[in-house]
């Protein structure tokens, strides 16, 4: 499975994903600036899962009804970076063993709320 890390994302999770054997490009290394939509329609035609720190991406699920991908959206402060680490390696770890079903997964310290969309 493959992952597609939005240009926010933090490096420091970039560096440990591929670390721990995760196949994840990282668009501020292949195509900075680009835009959300540009992001969405790459990471469908791509069939990668997006993981973004950015909430906008809700907005484009949520309020402008896209669909036809998964996106894992990050909410944490920065003392809460292991557990957002070892969560969001929970999650990936269960999307890699299970059918691709399109959902918005949020992650915080605390919960994770999966969504179908």
């Amino acid at each position: 499975m493959r992952f597609l890390g939005d240009e926010c994302l933090n490096g420091f999770i970039v560096r440990d994903l591929r670390e721990a054997g995760y196949d994840l490009q990282w668009i501020l290394e292949d195509a900075p600036s680009i835009k959300d939509e540009k992001v969405i329609e790459f990471a469908k035609a791509s069939q990668t899962i997006l993981i973004s720190e950015d909430k906008d991406f809700g907005e484009w699920v949520f309020s402008h009804h896209v669909t036809g991908l998964t996106i894992i959206f990050l909410r944490y402060r920065k003392e809460e970076y292991e557990e957002i680490l070892q969560a969001l390696k929970v999650v990936l770890t269960d999307l890699e063993g299970a059918a691709l079903e399109h959902e918005f997964i949020t992650i915080t310290a605390r919960k994770i709320r999966r969504r179908a969309i």
